[in-house]
């Protein structure tokens, strides 16, 4: 190359802002490919090697030329590896979407990728007054999913409120794959209780896995909104909303948690789980605040205060809010009727 050609370049180089532009870019790059790659199968079929023939058939390719330009930018991000005709899987991102938390992280992928993305590249016309999006319909598989990521956390917080007691009947509204109730089970096999999501996919999702765990004959999977469902005579120990309030409109809120009041046993308590706002300090908890706000049937984050204020004239007493995870606005609320 020319010494006059570099210098040309560095002079590009110097421009402002361009290096770490190009250093997100490249981020970016890397989260479309592995987006195309579990979208396409080709993750899957990459756990052991292939050639690019091999792939054609697998995948039942019909345009080569799509998939020989998707496997060069797989190589290309170092993603993927292609060594005397087979292509791999190389990367760390690619190897832990095809391991054992594979969905969870492939989930995550596939929501930034589309609605996620969505709510930035729509925000100029929608606070103009476009329309919100839509994508609430189709996203409750891939919601279900990457909340697993907060698993862990949240049984830890629940093991404290379920471990007192020797036999409990619960609610759990937004049940999604039914993540809680598993875990309610075994923290106390005596718990039984219902589960209900108003997404037709989560719920189909909770009651297959309701049959896989062996916990059919505990948990009752309902389809549907718990406002508009004749939900079984008997009172609830506890009610949990795990990231469901900000599907309630704000000025419905106090009247949802009346009505929720209302089915618990005497003691009993209602726990919420969720991201809060911020106040700009988090950016996990600004980035869902932004989504939400470009989407129809969805509001913006609660401040903790103001859901304290809400719970205590529904009725509720010992109102208590606990960080759940360094670093970020997830928390949890206990409130207890009286």
């Amino acid at each position: 190359m020319k010494l006059k050609y570099i210098f040309s370049f560095l002079g590009t180089v110097r421009i402002p802002g361009l290096l770490p532009i190009m250093m997100d870019w490249r981020g970016v790059l890397r989260f479309h490919f592995l987006y195309a790659a579990i979208e396409s199968g080709l993750l899957e079929k990459l756990r052991t090697p292939c050639s690019h023939n091999e792939l054609l058939t697998r995948l039942d390719v019909t345009r080569p030329e799509i998939l020989e330009a998707l496997l060069k930018v797989g190589v290309a991000v170092k993603e993927l590896r292609c060594k005397n005709g087979q292509y791999c899987i190389r990367g760390k991102r690619s190897l832990a979407m095809v391991g054992e938390y594979g969905d969870m992280l492939s989930a995550i992928v596939q929501a930034n990728v589309t609605y996620y993305n969505s709510a930035y590249r729509h925000a100029a016309t929608r606070m103009h007054g476009a329309a919100l999006g839509e994508d609430l319909n189709d996203v409750g598989d891939i919601v279900a999913r990457f909340s697993k990521l907060s698993d862990p956390v949240m049984q830890s917080y629940f093991k404290e409120i379920l471990k007192h007691h020797k036999g409990m009947h619960i609610l759990d509204i937004g049940c999604g794959s039914g993540l809680f109730l598993r875990t309610a089970h075994s923290q106390n096999p005596n718990i039984t209780g219902i589960g209900i999501d108003v997404d037709i996919d989560a719920a189909n999702q909770a009651i297959q896995n309701m049959k896989t765990w062996g916990l059919e004959d505990k948990f009752e999977i309902i389809q549907g909104d718990f406002r508009m469902q004749a939900l079984d005579s008997k009172r609830f120990d506890l009610i949990s909303l795990i990231n469901v309030v900000y599907y309630f409109p704000e000025n419905e809120r106090t009247a949802i948690f009346r009505n929720l009041h209302s089915k618990l046993t005497s003691g009993g308590k209602l726990a919420i789980v969720m991201n809060m706002q911020a106040n700009e300090k988090y950016a996990a908890a600004a980035n869902l605040n932004m989504v939400n706000v470009s989407l129809k049937g969805v509001t913006r984050l609660p401040e903790p205060e103001t859901l304290q204020q809400q719970l205590l004239k529904s009725g509720f007493k010992d109102v208590q809010v606990t960080g759940l995870m360094p670093g970020s606005s997830f928390v949890g609320i206990q409130a207890r009727k009286s």
